[in-house]
Formats: structure tokens, C-alpha cells, sequence
């Protein structure tokens, strides 16, 4: 997919229109005043406009930005689909939330997204950046150009005042923080894991671990590990000609015996059992 092809990004430089007639597009619009003064139109409605000034249309308000009599106001513009950022987005949780936040602000008047100091100079940066990746077209330009709008994304996220607290879960909740360790434990099951290792990559106290794993898993940790191990050993026996020794490490099993102990303890049964018979 060509990104290019799905949005546009340009500077424009605005004059004083003494009869602006308001327009609306089939996506959403960012504007980023980054020189001069003007006034942003709207249906109903005007909104001064002053150097560093960020906007956002969504997808069918009316608009349009202008200069004023005495000076004029340069533009930097981005015009892209919502299923484009979605996707850029990779349907995230909080982009969402923002998204909508954004969007219900802004038909109710309130365009003008107030940034930081560092985020207007962030996004006139990136502004800048992503114009020049659509003029040059350079190899892996459609990689900038998704790193770059994906940059945009998370300078309005993080730098835009808007009480996100208050609206956005932005920091990951104990159960988050469970279903990481569990994941986790799928993809290194075959390494040597400890309840301390995992209740420091979950960033709790060893007790409150406990606790939390018990009530989200209705397991411990170690009946969690073990019944993925033991899940994993049951696949290469089904599935493959190793030996038991060898299964049984691949599988982070510390010995043979711990094995099948483990194993016996988790199934009713022997590993041999789940052979196919030949």
C-alpha cells in the first residue's frame, strides 16, 4: 500500500479571504498554524488562530481557515481516512479513546487541540518530515512515511492537554499485568522461570503477585507453568520422534524424574501414553 496515496500532506500559505465559504471533507483534517495569524471558520462559529496552533476537523464538519487583512497565516495540512489511522493504529484501545475524544470536542466547537511546547514542536517537525518523504519518494519511504504518522499519533497523544486520565486507562491495570506474564511464560516456557523473576517483570511485590496471578488465573504460578510445559511435551510426543530426555528439556524441565513426576501429576498418565501407536 502506498501511503501517499491515502493521504495528503502539504504547506499552504492562506491570504485573507473577505467571503470564506466553509467546505467539508471525506476524512479527517489536522492544521498546524506555523506562522503568521488567522481565523478558523466554521459553520457557526469562528476561532482565532495564532502561531502554533493545532486543529482537528473530523470527517464531514464544515470549515475553513483563513488569513486576516493585515497578515497571513501558513499551514501545514494532513488529510487522512480514519480506517487508515485505525489501521496505523492497529485498532488500539487508547488511539480509539482519543480519537473519539477528539472528535467529540471538535464537533462541538472545541477544534483547537492545546499542546505542549515540546509537542508543537514536535508535530511541525514531523510535518515537515513527512512533506519531504512525499516529494523525494526515497527507498523505504513508505516505512517513513508509517513511522512518521505513526510518530504524529503518539506526539497528540501524549502531549495534547485533554485530561486523558480521566477518559483513557494509561497505565495497565494488575490484571494487564498478569495476562503480560502469562504471555510471557507461552513464549519462554522452555527457560528456567521463578517466582521472582516474573513478579519483578510484572512490577509487584511477591505476596501481592500471588494474590493477583490466584484470583485472575484461579491458579498459582507454578500450576499455570506447568500445565503449559506439560501442554508443549504433550505436542512433541504426538508430533514428534524425540526421546524423553530430550522433550522433557526442551520443555524446562529441570530432570527427567521432575518430568515425570509433573507430567503424571498434571494428566493421570504416562508420558509414553500419548505415543501414537505405530
Amino acid at each position: 500500500m502506498d501511503i501517499y496515496e491515502n493521504i495528503s500532506v502539504f504547506e499552504i500559505l492562506m491570504g485573507f479571504n473577505s467571503r470564506p465559504c466553509v467546505h467539508a471533507h471525506d476524512n479527517h483534517e489536522f492544521f498546524f498554524c506555523a506562522d503568521g495569524s488567522g481565523i478558523q471558520h466554521l459553520k457557526d462559529k469562528t476561532i482565532k488562530m495564532m502561531k502554533n496552533d493545532f486543529f482537528f476537523f473530523p470527517e464531514g464538519q464544515l470549515h475553513i481557515g483563513n488569513g486576516t487583512e493585515r497578515v497571513n497565516c501558513t499551514g501545514l495540512v494532513l488529510n487522512i481516512k480514519e480506517s487508515l489511522l485505525l489501521k496505523l493504529t492497529e485498532n488500539d484501545y487508547e488511539f480509539g479513546k482519543l480519537l473519539s475524544i477528539l472528535t467529540n470536542n471538535s464537533l462541538s466547537g472545541k477544534n483547537k487541540i492545546n499542546l505542549s511546547d515540546h509537542g508543537k514542536h514536535e508535530l511541525k517537525k514531523i510535518f515537515h518530515e513527512m512533506i519531504y518523504e512525499k516529494k523525494n519518494r526515497m527507498t523505504g519511504y513508505n516505512l517513513a512515511a508509517r513511522s512518521l504518522l505513526q510518530r504524529f499519533l503518539i506526539v497528540i497523544a501524549r502531549e495534547a492537554k485533554l485530561n486523558l486520565a480521566q477518559n483513557i486507562k494509561l497505565r495497565a491495570t494488575s490484571k494487564d499485568k498478569i495476562k503480560e506474564v502469562c504471555s510471557f511464560m507461552e513464549s519462554n516456557y522452555m527457560y528456567r522461570i521463578n517466582v521472582e523473576q516474573i513478579a519483578k517483570l510484572a512490577d509487584l511485590s511477591r505476596s501481592h503477585f500471588h494474590a493477583i496471578f490466584n484470583k485472575t488465573t484461579g491458579k498459582t504460578l507454578i500450576k499455570y507453568l506447568n500445565e503449559i510445559r506439560v501442554g508443549k511435551a504433550i505436542g512433541f510426543l504426538q508430533e514428534s520422534g524425540m526421546d524423553l530426555e530430550e522433550i522433557s528439556s526442551s520443555c524446562g524441565f529441570t530432570s527427567l524424574s521432575h518430568f515425570y513426576l509433573v507430567f503424571r501429576k498434571e494428566t493421570g498418565k504416562k508420558p509414553g501414553d500419548f505415543r501414537k501407536k505405530i
